[in-house]
């Protein structure tokens, strides 16, 4: 069930529809560990209309980091030539011209989800910052998600976010469920919603892992609604 997310949904399908016409945009969704940030992309991803591509890569918190790893993710689904120039591992200024090519003329509008941005290296860094200072003229886009409470002031990701046009950014902070989504969840288990919200501070991955456990708060108390 997804819960306490219908305004951030609504504005994903909305970028969605104006990227349709041409007018791309960089979406950022932010908010804690465990808040929900995957689930509500790939309700994004099933619910945008079908003739946007949706291409996902991962940011990892790897010692030696891969170079580029979302794009490297994304390889041969975006486009046969960057999946050529990644391979022949170019340099940026071939390999990032080719991907704003690939993107102009794409057939469809293409939704790219870099996940996990607050791991992004370097190279990942500097594509961000090259598309979303070109993200408005292209039938695009650019999905970043972060875990905020890994991202402060100092961190390259501030930096790079607050140097693309604010005019085609937008910034989505997921909060935890309210104490009405978590009773919502606890119905059918059988579990105490005030005590499970109490814990878990209603953080979705929490309230669902004790919903899944066969001990926990409540176990076997009929949920208040």
């Amino acid at each position: 069930m997804l819960l306490d997310r219908e305004g951030p949904l609504k504005a994903l399908l909305a970028s969605a529809r104006s990227a349709a016409l041409g007018h791309g945009s960089t979406v950022v969704v932010e908010g804690e560990a465990g808040i929900g940030k995957t689930t509500l992309l790939r309700e994004f991803a099933e619910h945008s209309d079908h003739g946007c591509r949706v291409l996902w890569g991962w940011c990892e918190a790897l010692i030696t980091p891969c170079p580029l790893g979302p794009l490297q993710d994304m390889g041969q689904l975006l486009d046969a030539r960057v999946a050529a120039l990644l391979n022949q591992a170019a340099s940026p200024e071939r390999l990032f011209p080719a991907v704003l090519n690939a993107l102009q003329h794409a057939s469809d509008p293409v939704i790219l989800i870099f996940e996990d941005v607050q791991w992004a290296d370097n190279a990942t860094l500097d594509l961000i910052k090259y598309l979303g200072r070109r993200i408005s003229l292209l039938p695009t886009v650019l999905v970043l998600s972060f875990r905020s409470d890994e991202i402060g002031a100092d961190h390259p990701l501030t930096r790079v976010l607050g140097d693309l046009p604010s005019a085609s950014v937008s910034r989505l902070t997921l909060q935890p469920l309210s104490p009405e989504a978590v009773a919502a969840l606890t119905e059918q288990a059988g579990r105490c919603a005030d005590d499970l919200y109490q814990v878990t501070a209603g953080n979705p991955f929490f309230v669902t892992e004790l919903l899944a456990s066969k001990t926990g708060p409540g176990r076997g108390r009929r949920p208040h609604i």
